[in-house]
């Protein structure tokens, strides 16, 4: 029972030579590497104390609201049929995610958090918040929408009033504006980071947990940022015989070895030789190359 991530390091293709001798060291071994649940539990309770608001910040959000009396953007004074769709993106140490809250007109509450999987920063983080509530406003076909998000620059270059100069905030802005004319009727406008703690829950939970966290709330992984456009591959299906590989790679990326017991520590023991690339099976030594395994159809 182990906090630390022992399995992915002792496979890492960036592992150096004394973690590759540990790693056929210990292959001799029936090793299995759990995390602990304790420091899952304490990460969840630290997330739920973090977001949980002191009297004094109570006060202090009560005194906004009592001051923007019937200016606030999220009042009854929004059209019935009118949906609101709230974003946030959070970057930081931890990792980068996304929040998305979408109120309908009947006050229900649609929630998503995102875990980006790609190095993000806290303006693209924000954008990706964006497209993904967009996406979703798309699929129910809502035609009259109000955005809301606590990014100012978001907001302004959404809107046309700011001008986007860094090559991907342009394609980013790019993205959203297709994706906003499928909506008759919408607004964008920046809130206070008071009246959006939902979304920036939300966006801090993607950033902050593991995927396989067991959770009520969707995670929605994405791979690759949303303004890369993918190519359509024309390719012919192949049915393949099993291969020595797939029990090598179901370990490595998986952690499952087989049910027979000699079987696991000979695959245990195959696996401290190998590392996974992407999709690719990667042998390593320590003096040769390594080698790129591949399938034969």
């Amino acid at each position: 029972m182990t906090e630390f991530p022992l399995r992915s390091i002792l496979h890492s293709p960036d592992a150096s030579q004394r973690l590759m001798k540990w790693a056929i060291e210990l292959s001799q071994y029936d090793l299995l590497y759990w995390p602990k649940t304790a420091i899952k539990a304490h990460a969840l309770v630290n997330f739920v104390v973090e977001f949980t608001p002191t009297p004094e910040k109570e006060k202090m959000v009560t005194k906004s609201k009592e001051k923007a009396n019937d200016t606030s953007p999220t009042d009854s004074n929004l059209p019935n049929d009118m949906w609101q769709l709230h974003v946030d993106g959070a970057s930081n140490h931890k990792g980068t995610g996304a929040g998305v809250v979408i109120i309908t007109p009947d006050r229900t509450l649609l929630e998503q958090a995102i875990t980006l999987g790609f190095s993000a920063s806290n303006n693209e983080a924000e954008y990706e918040a964006l497209l993904t509530g967009l996406r979703l406003a798309k699929e129910l076909t809502i035609k009259r929408l109000a955005i809301y998000s606590d990014s100012q620059l978001i907001t302004n270059q959404a809107s046309g009033e700011y001008m986007a100069k860094h090559p991907r905030m342009i394609q980013y802005l790019d993205k959203v504006q297709g994706l906003l004319k499928e909506f008759p009727t919408f607004t964008i406008q920046q809130v206070p980071r008071a009246e959006n703690t939902h979304a920036d829950a939300l966006a801090s939970l993607g950033s902050a947990l593991d995927t396989q966290f067991r959770r009520s709330i969707p995670v929605e992984h994405l791979d690759r940022p949303s303004i890369e456009e993918i190519e359509p591959i024309e390719s012919m299906q192949i049915d393949e015989d099993p291969s020595w590989q797939d029990p090598i790679i179901d370990y490595l990326v998986n952690g499952n070895l087989p049910m027979d017991k000699s079987e696991a520590r000979r695959v245990q023991q195959k696996a401290a030789r190998y590392y996974m690339q992407g999709e690719k099976l990667i042998h390593r030594s320590y003096s040769s190359p390594h080698l790129t395994c591949i399938k034969y159809p």
